[in-house]
């Protein structure tokens, strides 16, 4: 991680990352050392691309590259501007994101009008202090290995 943010400050458009025996480790580090939420600044960083040094273990790179964009993706929307990522900007964006995955991953963006059909008072209150309209998303993911396994129940706020 260290090394790629070093590399990235030398405006070196490629590293090659030794995986020191953990191939998946190394890509997650290397992704997520270079994470910079540029969206608003005037002078961005370089773009570096990380690539695996060498062609032992390239799917356990991969795997890490796929967790570390995973958890990237969730520090922009934790880190852009309220006024940036509003509620419908938030549920549009993951829409597009998960789109890729449409036979196992249902993405349903819920309007005002649902959230108060489902009596969620609460929910509607916090957002009267909002010129935005609540949004609330849902997603429904289809693809556990045991479809006779318990659910597994995420419950948030973006």
């Amino acid at each position: 991680s260290v090394g790629c943010r070093q590399i990235q400050d030398l405006e070196i458009p490629c590293v090659e990352v030794d995986p020191c025996g953990d191939a998946q480790a190394a890509a997650e580090g290397a992704v997520l050392g270079l994470h910079e939420y540029n969206e608003l600044k005037q002078k961005k960083k370089p773009v570096v691309t990380p690539q695996l040094h060498g062609s032992a273990g390239s799917e356990a790179w991969q795997k890490g590259v796929i967790y570390a964009e995973g958890q990237n993706l969730a520090r922009y929307l934790m880190e852009a501007p309220a006024n940036y990522i509003t509620p419908i900007k938030f549920a549009e964006y993951i829409e597009q994101k998960l789109g890729n995955f449409a036979s196992n991953v249902k993405v349903h963006i819920r309007p005002e009008s649902w959230i108060a059909t489902q009596q969620m008072g609460a929910f509607l209150s916090v957002a009267k202090g909002s010129a935005e309209p609540p949004i609330f998303l849902e997603i429904h993911y289809l693809g556990g290995a045991n479809t006779n396994d318990s659910p597994l129940v995420f419950v948030g706020k973006g």
